[in-house]
């Protein structure tokens, strides 16, 4: 079977932008399943017509594959074996090497050992049922005198190429550690002439089948190895903390093979496989460093001959649980999670839009790795609740979380996108008694209350296109818009109204469209009513069903594993269908436009009591969405701006000593798309410019973060990060008074 067959059209393979060609399967028995048949195609090819044409003796008469080690790799033996072992050649043509051998380390697994015991062995069982003994003895060249172990042994003697370290073990065992390293720089050198001899001086597999590491480890090379340097193909002495020596193949071995194969499993893989497949802004060593695995990435040249076959499994992050008690009941919140490299460093916490599921995938990749960053989801208590109650419901979950952590003494930046807004305009309402009463001081505050201030002034707040009830009116304006641009080819315009606010006689802001806004709550009265009928819910829930049975068929899911977008946001349409409520999203939808007038009061409270406790906000949003209004954004920016700077008595936005920043995201086309939804879902964008947003993005909160924990280390509010003395020394700011 071929990729690309009938037999085969559940799976496809992706190029992204980078080069690199990526497939995903519904598990890891597939995953290598998928690499096989890549592996027989590049095999056929070979003994067709590539080999005519190759460098030495050897490479016309040897199919020459480098392997690495690790569990994964054995999806690979057992799809050679079930599927090709008669197809290829193997006693034939085929030859192998590895990547690595050491001495002995604590939990090591021998690439050769592995290769014998998971394929060779079983290899040798499948082709004696077969042929018979003796006839594979005389393609071996043996007598016809033997048994099957003189098979097995003939069979390693003549298609492995291994790394024998044997000797300086053995000297490592008689407590002559430089007896062993010399003997395995011996070895070092052999091997490396050894495949120098047979492949040239570029030491270029035919193949190259590995794992990766969770941190990005290939082969031997690990994360600010200084040996990451090296280009010149060659083979590498390692001296390992335990006392071990081990010998490996480097960079420019890696990168000159003709083709690599990744095979992937494992929820702890993705933060690594975005890391890989991302653009960064930095120098390009440095994130070679940071992740070895990018060396795959210096040229496009080298890109293009890379393949990676993951399982459905390493699209996805751990879950973990946030739990509180509430009137007497215990409620769980999950929320996905990637751990970061820092013990008690950055805990950011993301709130998602509408659905909240699974939409920050980009910001669980990108963002630093020394934070740890959890993704909140909802929970299923909200829909069963009142309009008002819903929420304050998810506020509370989201205060319940940020104390957690502060009281672990952990800062806790909270980031939320679109409507998870009002969430944080609820979080902040939290600290008054009712929702109209005055602004406390911060002594008068309660003692959990002031915690969570404090937890908010060294953290921040940032909005990611985040929505508020004056949006809607706006959003209305843009869809005219949009109609008459497909209607009568009108130039579109997305910016909606010239102006949201004005100010009232005490210079506080108020919506311009005051009329516009009261009207909306008419035009979505119907939701709420509907919502309220006895035949709401079952019809909704009969509609969840019908779509989730439909997602569950095979088919439909490797589509939407496969679709032509960026791998690491896949799991969005795969994974979101098949878990969201409809009924919880209408809920949530109608609870949010139910009363805008109302609400949008209380978004303008929050931005006082922002003002009020001296709390951090960064506002991203990108100039063209369509759905919340970036003039909202600047002019709400420009009163913050102004307040604060004469609260503290300033005269340029850049001495505040608490920030408020504005990033507008611009436009890099040269006409405005009609696609009226990427510029607003930002950090899973699948446009073109998709992966520009979710740098700026992660960029601006980056910065923002680290220049809050500065100022909080200096004062004392909580303890020296590691993390943020390397951000200081990178950026140069390790002696500035003020941040900027």
């Amino acid at each position: 079977m071929r990729i690309g067959s009938k037999k085969a059209r559940d799976f496809a393979l992706i190029q992204e932008e980078s080069g690199i060609q990526v497939g995903i399967s519904a598990t890891l028995p597939q995953a290598g399943r998928h690499a096989a048949h890549l592996l027989q195609q590049q095999y056929d090819q070979w003994l067709e017509r590539d080999r005519f044409q190759a460098w030495g003796a050897f490479k016309r008469e040897h199919f020459c594959i480098a392997l690495g080690g690790g569990n994964t790799i054995k999806a690979q033996y057992r799809a050679w074996l079930e599927q090709h072992h008669n197809s290829i050649d193997w006693l034939r043509h085929v030859r192998f090497f590895f990547l690595e051998e050491t001495t002995g380390e604590s939990g090591w697994e021998s690439a050769e050992q592995s290769l014998l015991i998971n394929f060779l062995v079983p290899l040798a069982h499948k082709l004696r049922r077969q042929r018979g003994i003796r006839a594979l003895a005389k393609t071996l060249g043996l007598t016809a005198a033997v048994d099957e172990d003189d098979i097995i042994d003939a069979m390693a003697a003549t298609m492995i190429y291994p790394i024998n370290l044997a000797a300086a073990r053995q000297a490592l065992k008689n407590k002559q550690p430089r007896k062993a390293r010399q003997l395995a720089d011996q070895e070092c050198q052999r091997y490396q002439q050894s495949i120098q001899e047979k492949l040239g001086a570029t030491m270029a597999f035919h193949c190259i089948v590995s794992g990766i590491g969770k941190d990005g480890t290939i082969g031997a090379l690990a994360p600010y190895m200084p040996e990451l340097a090296i280009r010149e193909p060659a083979a590498l002495l390692l001296k390992k903390g335990s006392g071990a020596f081990r010998v490996a193949l480097n960079r420019g071995v890696l990168v000159n093979a003709e083709q690599t194969y990744l095979i992937v499993s494992g929820s702890l893989k993705l933060k690594v496989l975005g890391r890989f497949e991302m653009e960064e802004t930095a120098d390009f060593e440095q994130t070679v460093l940071e992740t070895p695995l990018r060396l795959l990435r210096e040229t496009r040249e080298i890109a293009e001959k890379i393949y990676i076959f993951a399982d459905e499994q390493s699209l996805h992050f751990d879950e973990t649980r946030f739990e509180y008690s509430e009137r007497g009941q215990l409620v769980q919140n999950k929320a996905e999670t990637r751990l970061g490299d820092e013990d008690n460093g950055v805990h950011i916490l993301l709130l998602h839009g509408f659905m909240g599921l699974f939409s920050f995938a980009n910001l669980l990749i990108r963002l630093p790795s020394s934070w740890t960053v959890s993704a909140l989801h909802r929970g299923s208590r909200a829909k069963f609740m009142e309009n008002d109650e819903i929420f304050p419901h998810y506020a509370r979950a989201l205060r319940k979380a940020i104390l957690n952590q502060w009281r672990k003494g952990r800062p806790v930046p909270v980031a939320g996108h679109s409507i998870a807004g009002v969430i944080s305009d609820h979080l902040l309402l939290s600290l008054l008694k009712t929702y109209d009463s005055d602004i406390p001081s911060y002594d008068k505050l309660k003692a959990e209350d002031r915690q969570l201030v404090d937890a908010l002034r060294v953290g921040g707040i940032i909005h990611l296109a985040t929505w508020s009830p004056c949006d809607g009116p706006n959003t209305g304006e843009n869809v005219k818009s949009l109609m008459a641009h497909l209607r009568h080819n009108a130039e579109l315009d997305y910016t909606g109204f010239e102006t949201i606010y004005q100010h009232d006689e005490t210079g506080k802001l108020v919506p311009s469209h005051a009329d516009a806004l009261a009207d909306s709550a008419e035009n979505l009265a119907g939701l709420d009513r509907f919502l309220r009928g006895p035949l709401s819910r079952p019809l909704i829930n009969g509609m969840t069903v019908g779509l989730r049975k439909m997602l569950d068929t095979r088919s439909v899911q490797q589509r939407f594993l496969n679709a032509d977008m960026p791998y690491v946001l896949r799991l969005v349409g795969s994974r979101l269908l098949r878990t969201a409520s409809l009924y919880g999203m209408a809920k949530e939808v109608n609870a949010a436009l139910h009363n805008p007038v109302e609400y949008q009061n209380r978004h303008l409270k929050a931005l006082e009591i922002m003002l009020a406790y001296d709390i951090p906000f960064l506002s991203i949003v990108h100039q063209d969405d369509f759905l919340v209004s970036a003039g909202r954004h600047r002019e709400e920016h420009a009163y913050l701006v102004a307040r604060r700077m004469d609260k503290e008595g300033v005269k340029r936005e850049e001495d505040l000593a608490t920030p408020c920043r504005l990033v507008i995201l611009p436009r890099e086309a040269d006409e405005l798309a009609p696609d009226p939804l990427n510029p607003h879902l930002l950090v899973m964008s699948t446009n073109r410019e998709g992966s520009s947003m979710a740098r700026q993005i992660t960029a601006a909160m980056t910065r923002f973060v680290n220049e809050n924990l500065v100022r909080a280390i200096r004062e004392k509010r909580v303890e020296p990060l590691t993390s943020v003395a390397r951000w200081q020394r990178k950026h140069g700011r390790g002696k500035s008074r003020k941040v900027t």
